[in-house]
């Protein structure tokens, strides 16, 4: 598992690569709560184009960053979320907790202005 991180005042996304599984958790879990302490930034996007594998460990991890995220009022965003993962956060019940955007720019549109440019669903596994 390997996460990129992009810093702005209003937002940092996190670009993950790899599984998201019991052996990469709490790195995940570590480098992410480094880079948002670090940053100080409100909001986070959540970039999973690149994730091959996510377990209910990884799942866990995710919900635990949304809520902290939420807890200081900032926004936790998914995006590019590949079908297979798609699926995975379905079957958990994370799509009804999370939100998700279809690409980084949709995620950032919500950010700016509170709603996507285009009022479609974020995603949709039809």
């Amino acid at each position: 598992m390997q996460i990129d991180f992009h810093v702005t005042p209003l937002f940092a996304v996190a670009r993950v690569s790899g599984e998201l599984d019991l052996s990469s958790a709490a790195r995940f879990r570590s480098l992410m709560d480094q880079e948002l302490k670090k940053s100080a930034v409100p909001n986070v996007i959540v970039n999973l184009k690149n994730l091959s594998f996510i377990d209910s460990t990884g799942l866990g991890v995710l919900l635990g960053r949304h809520r902290a995220v939420i807890s200081w009022g900032g926004k936790f965003i998914l995006t590019d979320v590949p079908p297979k993962i798609v699926s995975m956060l379905e079957m958990a019940g994370l799509l009804r907790v999370l939100e998700t955007a279809r690409t980084e720019q949709d995620a950032i549109e919500l950010i700016e202005t509170g709603r996507y440019a285009n009022q479609e669903e974020a995603i949709s596994n039809e």
